[in-house]
């Protein structure tokens, strides 16, 4: 799909994010000002709640993610996200911000085996099974969500995962911490 069509397919609300915080123009972007966003390692989308906002309203979904394939560090937080399917075929992702969102799942991420921050703290996330595979994680932020196993972290997790803030999440029992830091060797932390 050309740069053009791909354009003229985004949502709105997609559309006027990048605008604000890629553009910094709400003129009609040229190809080469589309092909420079498909091309951008880094995007930064972070709504009015937040301390530092670079938008003014909320987005509710991440359908204008999917075509930005040379994404290495992606920051969507503050917004309305519930969803990470959309995030699959970003496989260049090393740093991914997703805090203050309302995901359930951790799904769509499993394959971004690159990845090595994942910060997902204040969300309603209940497991870190998709986190399987991905032994090249350094630092994971999960505080504050719905976690109440750590299954899907692994011992091979532990050669690389040097920060690990998964407390609190109040339906984590201690026994689960224990088993994470004797049997794994991961260092549950608290913020």
């Amino acid at each position: 799909m050309s740069s053009l069509n791909w354009w003229n397919n985004l949502e709105q609300q997609w559309k006027q994010a990048f605008e604000v915080t890629f553009f910094r123009s709400t003129a009609t972007p040229s190809i080469s000002d589309l092909e420079q966003l498909q091309n951008t390692t880094v995007l930064r989308l972070v709504g009015p709640r937040a301390p530092y906002p670079n938008m003014d309203f909320e987005l509710t979904n991440l359908s204008g993610i999917a075509a930005l394939q040379q994404l290495e560090i992606l920051v969507v937080t503050h917004q309305q996200i519930k969803d990470l399917q959309l995030l699959a075929s970003l496989k260049n992702l090393k740093s991914l911000f997703l805090f203050n969102n309302q995901i359930e799942s951790l799904e769509g991420i499993e394959g971004l085996t690159d990845l090595e921050q994942l910060y997902i703290q204040f969300n309603n996330i209940a497991s870190l099974t998709p986190l399987q595979q991905l032994t090249q994680l350094k630092e994971v932020y999960i505080h504050h969500n719905a976690l109440t196993s750590l299954d899907g972290l692994t011992e091979t997790h532990s050669d690389n995962l040097a920060t690990f803030f998964c407390l609190p999440n109040s339906g984590l029992k201690q026994k689960e911490i224990i088993r994470a830091e004797n049997h794994l060797g991961i260092r549950c932390r608290s913020v």
